[in-house]
């Protein structure tokens, strides 16, 4: 039962830090983590079937364009990877090029795959709605 408890709590610090990098650019909470726990608690939050709403949030989606647009030239444009190319995708690099690459470029790696794949759900529609 520890274990289980211990694992939704990895998930949701790790939730927590890469949504606090998002909205208020904090990497405080990076720094609780090794790349291996990183890669195994990202890979299964991305997997696991979270009951996230589908909903549309203005401001989450924003936070992800500014983003995208921001940090990801830096992950391409980075000496630490000069095999890749603006062609690759994150689901290649995921899985071929993590060992060698520089702190920040992992962390763009991880914020990037994270936001592929999460659905931000903040606003609920009324209850009237679900009767």
């Amino acid at each position: 039962m520890k274990r289980a408890a211990d694992a939704g709590y990895e998930r949701a610090l790790y939730t927590y830090a890469m949504t606090r990098k998002l909205y208020s650019d904090d990497e405080e909470y990076f720094a609780r983590f090794t790349r291996e726990a990183v890669g195994t608690i990202g890979w299964l939050v991305r997997m696991d079937d979270v009951p996230w709403v589908p909903v549309v949030n203005e401001e989450f989606l924003t936070k992800k364009f500014m983003f995208m647009s921001t940090d990801r030239p830096l992950f391409y444009n980075c000496p630490c990877a000069p095999t890749l190319n603006v062609d690759w995708d994150l689901w290649h690099i995921e899985f071929a090029k993590t060992d060698d690459m520089c702190n920040r470029c992992f962390w763009i790696k991880e914020v990037g795959l994270f936001l592929r794949d999460f659905s931000c759900a903040t606003t609920f529609s009324p209850f009237d709605s679900w009767q």
